[in-house]
């Protein structure tokens, strides 16, 4: 086959494979990436602080409705005359009066270091929101400008893609049907030199002489190894 067809085609590639990775290598893009990732860090840490919060107010509704229990019950024990109470009552009201007494210092504690957690998880949600905010706003302007990096950089590709259209005509379809795949898998250059009568251009691996003798006769072989054709320079 015409190697010198594909060849040509390749080389202008190369300037639109070069318009493609400046765009891809954007610091505006990596900004941006770095940024969306922060931005869900802080969602996510968001949301578990609202579960957190949730958690300890569902614990000391449950505390105050166990002592609201005891002290019902113990406000009905009470309405009856304690000297017609028998043993049994007195120490069932004992038992309650204890429980009341132990909820009331369970809940003042929990309500105090309560205090001290949600201030805590406030805290922390605010800085959470700030730092998504600035996230977010940062990301916005990142955006832009990559956008606009992008734009700019439509006319020249569109230009090079048109004479890629001409040049890929003199190129055999199916060739031309495997080297946009690779190009398509970010290999590139899909075809490189035989270097120093057994190694591959690109990945330096050594072919073996059952492949050095398919190059010969075919004039391109794929490299097993990073899969980008091999082609025979003329010497």
């Amino acid at each position: 086959m015409n190697i010198e067809n594909l060849l040509k085609y390749q080389k202008l590639d190369q300037e639109l494979f070069a318009v493609e990775q400046k765009i891809a290598n954007s610091p505006y893009r990596k900004k941006a990436n770095e940024l969306a990732t922060l931005a869900k860090k802080t969602q996510t840490k968001s949301v578990e602080l609202e579960t957190e919060a949730e958690k300890l107010l569902a614990q000391i509704e449950d505390l105050k409705e166990k002592y609201a229990t005891n002290k019902a019950q113990a406000d009905k024990m009470m309405s009856g005359k304690i000297e017609n109470m028998t043993v049994e009552e007195l120490d069932k009201l004992s038992t309650l009066q204890k429980a009341i007494s132990k909820n009331l210092s369970v809940l003042e504690k929990m309500l105090q270091k309560s205090a001290e957690n949600i201030n805590h998880i406030l805290a922390e949600f605010n800085k959470t929101k700030k730092l998504y905010d600035q996230a977010r706003t940062q990301y916005v302007t990142c955006k832009q400008k990559l956008d606009e990096q992008t734009k700019a950089s439509e006319p020249e590709k569109a230009k090079i893609k048109k004479q890629l259209e001409v040049l890929e005509k003199d190129v055999d379809p199916q060739i031309m049907a495997d080297y946009k795949k690779k190009r398509n898998d970010n290999i590139f250059p899909v075809i490189v030199p035989l270097e120093n009568g057994n190694f591959c251009g690109r990945c330096r691996m050594e072919l073996p002489k059952v492949a050095i003798s398919r190059l010969k006769e075919k004039g391109i072989i794929t490299c097993e190894h990073c899969k980008r054709y091999i082609y025979l320079k003329q010497e």
